[in-house]
């Protein structure tokens, strides 16, 4: 029961870099990121440190705000995920949205 609790707890603090580091680069303050999950600003510091569990809703709600791709969070063991981007020209107020998930 203990060495599963450690690889949750293991999980808890990757994914709070994650966040953390998708927050940073873009300049976003906690107190945004804690509102936008309706939290505190303690509490949010917390899940990017690994001390506090992410709700599914919750990362779901992040992950979108930050663009982060789910395979930067996701762990398959059988397959690995290589993301591609594709740049295209839009009319303005068009929006594109291109999805490749290449597994290898």
């Amino acid at each position: 029961m203990e060495a599963q609790e450690n690889k949750i707890q293991e999980r808890n603090r990757e994914i709070g870099q994650i966040l953390q580091e998708a927050r940073t680069q873009k300049n976003i303050p906690l107190s945004t990121c804690a509102e936008l999950v309706g939290t505190s600003r303690r509490r949010y510091m917390a899940m990017e440190q690994g001390e506090a569990t992410i709700g599914a809703a919750e990362l779901e709600v992040l992950m979108e705000f930050f663009n982060v791709p789910v395979h930067k969070i996701r762990h398959d063991k059988d397959t690995v995920a290589v993301a591609r981007q594709i740049t295209l020209e839009a009319l303005p107020g068009e929006k594109l949205q291109i999805i490749v998930d290449v597994r290898k």
